[in-house]
Formats: structure tokens, sequence, C-alpha cells
């Protein structure tokens, strides 16, 4: 497909080309028009580039993904994270990071990303996210690599996590599908440091989650806990399937026993 470049606004794309963006809002768009001397406002520059095939819309305003010219027409390049990206990009200050099976994918440990990628905040942001995004709210000790060019829970992030809240996961059998190549990508001592400032039911329930698959890790954990202790559940409230007299746990949501599952360390 043969699309226009005309020629006020052939220097940004040359500049785009260049810098290989994947993405553009309106305020980059203002500068590329300062520099090359173009006196066209930057929203009508957007809308003669989305008219003639180069910017691809968002689901966030001032955000367009750009259509390279070696897409050979204006395609997408269907990025599972495209609108993470562009809602960091409108929102380089609000933290945040991908969690739970976006987060697995993103470093291979998972086959394919959910349908709703998954954002966690240390706090949800008051602002419209995406439909396409769903938020939790949790604050990691560990330090946050950028993976495909996302922010990205480290491994031993994504399982205490889960653990904060067990009955978040809507389908255990399919955390199951990848949760033990990420237990396998974790260590012991990042574990007692990403839970080092969670709470003793964060910890115990950790451990629990820890027991068959990681059984060295879950020791260290549960050595690090002081006893006695009263008994927390783990899912919502309700009937238990199982109780854990060592982690005085009551198991109401999963459908296997932690210390049946396959050991992976």
């Amino acid at each position: 497909m043969t699309r226009i470049i005309t020629k006020s606004l052939s220097g940004i794309l040359e500049e785009l080309e260049l810098n290989n963006k994947s993405y553009v809002t309106l305020d980059e768009l203002a500068e590329l028009a300062r520099k090359h001397e173009v006196l066209t406002k930057p929203s009508l520059i957007a809308s003669r580039l989305k008219k003639n095939g180069w910017l691809l819309p968002t689901q966030q305003r001032g955000v367009w993904e750009f259509a390279s010219a070696s897409m050979a027409g204006p395609y997408s390049k269907n990025d599972p994270l495209m609108e993470i990206k562009a809602f960091q990009l409108l929102n380089p200050k609000i933290i945040c990071y991908v969690c739970l099976q976006t987060a697995a994918w993103v470093m291979g440990l998972a086959d394919r990303v959910p349908a709703h990628a998954e954002l966690a905040f240390s706090e949800i942001p008051r602002r419209k996210l995406p439909d396409n995004i769903t938020s939790f709210k949790y604050t990691p000790k560990l330090e946050v690599n950028v993976v495909r060019g996302v922010p990205c829970l480290a491994p031993e992030s994504i399982v205490v996590h889960i653990a904060t809240k067990p009955d978040l996961v809507k389908s255990w059998n399919g955390v199951m599908e990848w949760l033990p190549d990420v237990v396998y990508e974790t260590e012991i001592d990042e574990f007692l440091i990403e839970i080092s400032d969670k709470n003793d039911s964060i910890r115990r329930r950790t451990g629990y989650l820890l027991e068959g698959m990681y059984p060295d890790a879950a020791d260290a954990i549960y050595n690090s806990i002081e006893k006695p202790y009263s008994k927390i559940r783990f899912g919502p409230r309700k009937q238990s399937i199982r109780n854990d007299e060592k982690w005085k746990i009551a198991d109401t949501i999963l459908p296997f026993s932690t210390r049946e599952v396959e050991k992976v360390k």
C-alpha cells in the first residue's frame, strides 16, 4: 500500500524512522515540529499522519502506534503490551509493573499472554485504565527490570504477589501451567528479601505455596517466621478444603495440595 509523505512532514517522519519509534505522543510530535520548524499544530500533524496511515490509534488519547515504512502499510505490530506501553508513555510518573501471567510471558516463562494484561501499581491510579488492562495493588521489594520494553516483577515478586491475595487468581489450574517455571528461576535469598517488608500472613502463604515446588525456600521462609501464630486462610473466607498445621493455614481455594506439587528446585 502506497502512503503519502508530504514535504512539510517528511522531516518528522524521517526522524521517527531513524529513532525506530514504536509509539509517539502528542508532546513528541510538538517537539519534532519545533525542531523541523513546522508551524502546523501538533494535533493537526497527528491528524494528517493518521489520515495517511503513519499513525495508528491506541486507547490512550495522545498516544499512537507508529507504522514505520517497514510495515509496508498502516498495519499494527499487534504488540500484546501496546496499551501498557501507551499508558506509561502518557503517565511516566505513575509507578507500575507487569505482574502475574503477563510478567511470566514477558520473561518467556508462560506460553501465552492473557487477554487482559495484568499491571500492578503501588497506588491504583484514579485515571481510567485501558479496557484490556487488569490492575492490582502490589509494591515489590526486589528491583524491577525492564523486559520487552515494560517494567516487570522479578520471579520471586510474582510468587509473593500471588500469595498476597490468592483469591485474585481466576484459575489455579491455569496458573500451575506457568508458575513452576517461574519458581525454577527463583532464589532463596531473593525470596527472603522480597518478604522482608511483608506481613506474617503473606510470608506464611508464600511458604505454604512453595512447600512442594521449592521446599528449601519454604523451609527458609518458615525459619524466618516468629512462632506461635494463629490460623489464617489461603483464599476467600469460606469452608476450608484442607488444613496445614505447619503453616497454620486453612486452604479454601487450591484444587491441589501444595505438598504434592512436583519439586522444581
